[in-house]
């Protein structure tokens, strides 16, 4: 659980809720905790990527696979539980962890490796999947076609996610401001963005 966590780039996912809206219409919220930023500063040194980027009109929907077992669950030295039979039948497995991942093409570069012009591929938790409509709670997905300031998390085997889904996109506003989005304490003005900004 851990890896696939480090993966989404969230602390936890708290809560998982399946409710039917309709006999055909089915939803899942999901509720996952985030770290928090108080400042630009804490924003830009916990990114490995910041990037200003426009959303293609490319997204695909997957899943996070559970890493598969490294010995640790079944061996009786690290797992005292190992082998142990089960009371009562194992419950069955939760709703699968469906991500939304969009292309963004780099417009300025502003923290770590990527150049103008590559096109990064980025995920959000949610998605629609096999005609269920995964939703994360009080998060406003990115949507195609506006260009975004981005604190992302990178990884080398799995795209790229936000430290959080709220405080690590600001929209990019006609007149080059930066715009947070409606839960997001933390403003961003160009001279932070001047200061902190680190090319390598």
């Amino acid at each position: 659980m851990k890896a696939r966590m480090r993966r989404l780039g969230v602390a936890a996912l708290a809560v998982l809720l399946l409710s039917a809206c309709a006999a055909e219409e089915k939803n899942v919220i999901y509720a996952a905790d985030y770290p928090a930023y108080d400042s630009a500063d804490a924003l830009f040194a916990g990114a490995k990527l910041v990037i200003e980027g426009r959303l293609t009109g490319t997204k695909r929907v997957m899943t996070e696979v559970e890493p598969a077992d490294d010995g640790t669950e079944t061996d009786p030295q690290l797992n005292p539980n190992a082998g142990a039979t089960p009371d009562a039948e194992a419950p069955p497995p939760g709703p699968p962890t469906v991500m939304t991942v969009s292309s963004v093409e780099v417009v300025k570069v502003r923290k770590g490796l990527a150049r103008v012009g590559q096109v990064i591929q980025v995920k959000e938790l949610g998605g629609t999947l096999n005609g269920v409509t995964y939703e994360e709670a009080d998060a406003t997905p990115l949507k195609t076609g506006v260009t975004y300031m981005l604190f992302l998390e990178t990884y080398p085997d799995s795209p790229a996610s936000l430290l959080n889904p709220e405080q690590a996109k600001y929209v990019v506003t006609s007149a080059g401001t930066y715009s947070a989005m409606p839960d997001n304490p933390v403003k961003l003005e160009d001279a932070d963005v001047q200061r902190l900004s680190i090319k390598e």
